[in-house]
């Protein structure tokens, strides 16, 4: 299925960028912009929805990846059957061939500005993701956010949340996924630390580790967690993005009224942290969750043997022949 998405707000969001250029490219942005609108891009399909129904939209970052790399993210996406929806991927340092790609499946891809390169692409996208929502905060109703690489889909998630509890029980939310383990964790203890130091970590140790991988809502209090994001990132650039996550929302206590933990029983399931025996399989192959119910979405797969198998299996099973030096075709 073809994405489609609406030229104007691609020209309004390429156009919020020239804005914010320095001089020596805006020539450059702007020219582009223009050949962009007027030829209504190749890639671009304008939506037959009505003005009055909102989309869905899904949002993520590549850097320096092969088309190879997130192939699984993509054509799980496209079997899943997602309906009324969008996808805008940001992209630095990626090829030709992973952007034709993109491009010919309708993913709206925006090249990041050069104006960024000194910062990282994780606490970027969050800058990246206000830019884009605040110009288009009027065509679109939830965002899923996602990694990308180590991602892979089953079911529309956005009908999941539409159609059952706790979300239709709200009506703004912030969704986050939990993972198997606590903020003791090694790595996620060290990311803490790092930003508060330990005398605040150890208030809030024995909280299960939120994943910034992965994060949703209504597009307002999604935007709104955004932009008070950015600016804790923007104070902290060396601070990784999850330790500040889990800080602001355990600690700080933001958004909790409208916060929705999301845990392996529900439709997104964050799996790096799970035993191996938790993982169980239906006779198609699907991933279930703790309630033996498809999964929506699993994120970091990619640590998992068993389950990298019969995700190439099932949607790539063409990158079992790169080893025999077969193209991808496209």
């Amino acid at each position: 299925m073809l994405l489609k998405v609406n030229n104007l707000f691609i020209f309004l969001f390429l156009l919020n960028i020239v804005i914010n250029m320095s001089n020596e490219n805006i020539n450059v942005i702007k020219n582009e912009t223009i050949k962009m609108y007027k030829n209504k891009r190749k890639d671009i399909h304008i939506s037959n929805n009505k003005v009055n129904k909102k989309k869905n939209l899904i949002l993520g970052v590549i850097e320096k990846y092969s088309l190879n790399k997130v192939l699984p993210f993509f054509k799980s996406l496209i079997q899943s059957n997602f309906q009324n929806y969008d996808i805008a991927i940001f992209v630095r340092n990626v090829g030709k061939l992973l952007i034709n790609y993109l491009k010919k499946i309708g993913v709206f891809v925006i090249e990041i500005p050069n104006k960024y390169k000194n910062i990282g692409i994780i606490n970027l996208r969050w800058k990246m993701y206000i830019t884009f929502l605040e110009i288009n905060k009027n065509l679109y109703n939830l965002v899923f956010h996602c990694d990308i690489r180590d991602t892979f889909f089953q079911k529309d998630v956005f009908d999941y949340f539409l159609n059952h509890k706790p979300y239709t029980n709200y009506k703004s939310f912030l969704g986050v996924t939990i993972e198997d383990d606590t903020l003791n964790e090694k790595i996620d203890k060290k990311w803490i630390i790092d930003y508060v130091g330990e005398q605040k970590h150890k208030m809030i140790q024995n909280e299960r580790i939120i994943c910034a991988g992965s994060m949703w809502g209504t597009l307002n209090k999604f935007l709104e967690f955004c932009i008070v994001f950015w600016d804790k990132l923007k104070e902290s650039p060396k601070s990784v993005d999850q330790g500040i996550a889990n800080y602001m929302l355990y600690y700080e206590k933001f958004f909790k009224e409208y916060l929705i933990k999301n845990d392996n029983y529900g439709p997104v399931m964050t799996i790096g942290l799970t035993k191996n025996d938790k993982l169980k399989f239906d006779s198609h192959d699907n991933l279930l969750n703790f309630n033996e119910e498809i999964a929506a979405v699993i994120h970091q797969y990619d640590r998992k043997p068993q389950v990298v198998s019969k995700v190439i299996n099932k949607y790539c099973p063409e990158l079992l022949e790169i080893k025999k030096r077969i193209i991808i075709k496209i």
